[in-house]
């Protein structure tokens, strides 16, 4: 059962409505509850989230290096810290390696992740482990995994990373006494009922504070089979001070995710022969949209598909509320993985015929049987999928890449041919990026909910572009619009 915790108002006024020995009474109930909650995590060998300073200085590092994806600057206040502090340091030996592996190894993403947890604390930063060629990970090898520990270790003490590490120690307990409300609702004794067998180790939660919204599952595995496995979180919402900031409706699910990973990525490698050709022609209807994920290749693919799944299957046996299942499996199908209802419901069969599949991996076959008929009907699936979803039928004026319009203008109308729930926006920058967007002023919706009004400023010769999204534009039971790219450009 999920643990969950009063609202924290509500237990308030609860507390105050009552007397004062009732109310030490409840407060001595509470330190119980959460004293054998912690003991509870410690038996299942989990710990608290902390942050981590390996993970800090690899993804700063990674950052000097202008991987796009550790160069999110969300969390504004920490990433000015780090280039006041770090940006004469963008040719340090690391930083450079950095950038060479990126482009011979294709190093980035989680492979940035795996290799930080795969040695030890600082000063030192010495392997874990015997470093392979597949060990931290096949794209570092060896011999970059044992150049870059070694630069990890020069780049510590050439910058001074202890006294960076030590002076956000405030920022970072702030971070991790917040997320404590969301970790604190994490069951992971789902995890072995669910796959069938027992964990292999340790469970590590690590709040990345460079991440921005990038989230990964890597895991250390030891010759005596002992494991590490690791949810590192990316932090990508703020209150009004700039400091993090965590809710269970986000965060939960990525959670979830994260350390289904541990269980999962190995089962779709033992049946790699059997899933490898329906993974590819799968792939091969999906792939853009799977990139745009970061996942290069099908069996990224399926594993990615059955950990989204396995969180879902997690939500019901938790009894979640169907608003929020709902939401997580509209989100899978807008982002590509439009089989995913149908995968949660197969997992619904296994979970209800645990005699005749008492783990996960007996399951197998039906799987592989699934994705040979998935392969067989991607055309349909994909047709029945934008079918449901919300599209744009006209713009006013009408624009294209070729329109040429005023810089006076100052308002677009875009009609859907579905009413939409009618509240928020969705609108991210189009393939030329942020210089290309446009300054807009507000969105509103038409009373039927079947259009929206756009206002923005438009400066005179300039090409603008930008993509509504389904996130927010979506109809009252989910679905969502299909991306649509608006582009033109502005006359004299």
């Amino acid at each position: 059962m999920l643990i969950k915790w009063y609202n924290l108002c509500g237990f308030q006024q609860f507390v105050r409505s009552i007397n004062m020995k009732r109310t030490f009474l409840t407060l001595l109930i509470s330190l119980s509850f959460f004293n054998l909650f912690a003991q509870s995590k410690a038996a299942a060998g989990i710990s608290g989230p902390l942050v981590d300073d390996r993970v800090e200085l690899l993804s700063i590092a990674s950052r000097l290096a202008e991987y796009d994806e550790y160069s999110d600057d969300a969390n504004k206040l920490y990433v000015q810290d780090i280039h006041t502090r770090f940006d004469k340091y963008k040719d340090h030996p690391l930083v450079k390696y950095l950038r060479m592996v990126r482009d011979t190894n294709s190093i980035g993403f989680d492979a940035v992740a795996t290799m930080s947890i795969h040695v030890g604390h600082a000063p030192g930063f010495k392997p874990l482990v015997t470093f392979t060629a597949d060990v931290p990970d096949k794209r570092w090898g060896a011999g970059a995994a044992l150049k870059c520990d070694s630069l990890m270790a020069q780049f510590y003490q050439d910058t001074h990373f202890a006294e960076f590490f030590k002076a956000h120690q405030t920022m970072y307990d702030t971070a991790v006494s917040r997320f404590n409300l969301v970790y604190r609702q994490l069951d992971l004794s789902w995890y072995p009922a669910y796959y069938g067998i027992p964990p292999r180790g340790s469970f590590n939660i690590v709040l990345g504070f460079g991440n921005g919204g990038a989230n990964y599952g890597p895991k250390v595995v030891y010759p005596d089979g002992h494991e590490e496995s690791y949810a590192i979180m990316g932090c990508w919402k703020f209150d009004n001070d700039g400091k993090p900031s965590f809710d269970d409706v986000d965060y939960l699910p990525t959670l979830i995710h994260e350390f289904n990973h541990s269980y999962v990525n190995y089962l779709i490698e033992q049946h790699r022969r059997q899933f490898q050709s329906a993974g590819e022609k799968i792939y091969a209807a999906v792939g853009p949209k799977m990139q745009r994920l970061a996942y290069a290749n099908w069996k990224t693919m399926l594993d990615e598909a059955l950990v989204r799944a396995s969180v879902i299957r997690y939500m019901i046996d938790h009894q979640m509320s169907q608003d929020k299942i709902d939401h997580e499996t509209q989100q899978q199908l807008y982002i590509g993985f439009v089989w995913i209802d149908k995968l949660v419901d197969l997992l619904g069969a296994y979970e209800s015929d645990r005699k005749t599949y008492p783990t996960l991996d007996s399951f197998m076959p039906k799987l592989v049987e699934f994705y040979t008929s998935v392969a067989g009907n991607m055309n349909q699936i994909l047709a029945d999928y934008s079918k449901s979803m919300v599209h744009v039928t006209a713009i006013e004026p009408a624009l294209s890449k070729d329109s040429t319009v005023s810089p006076g203008l100052t308002q677009i109308k875009v009609y859907f041919d579905k009413a939409l729930v009618g509240k928020g926006m969705s609108i991210n920058y189009g393939p030329a990026g942020k210089e290309h967007y446009p300054g807009i002023k507000s969105v509103s919706y038409t009373d039927d909910k079947k259009a929206i009004l756009l206002q923005f400023m438009l400066k005179p010769k300039t090409t603008y572009e930008f993509v509504l999204t389904g996130l927010s534009f979506k109809t009252p039971d989910g679905h969502p619009l299909e991306s649509y790219l608006v582009s033109f450009k502005t006359g004299e």
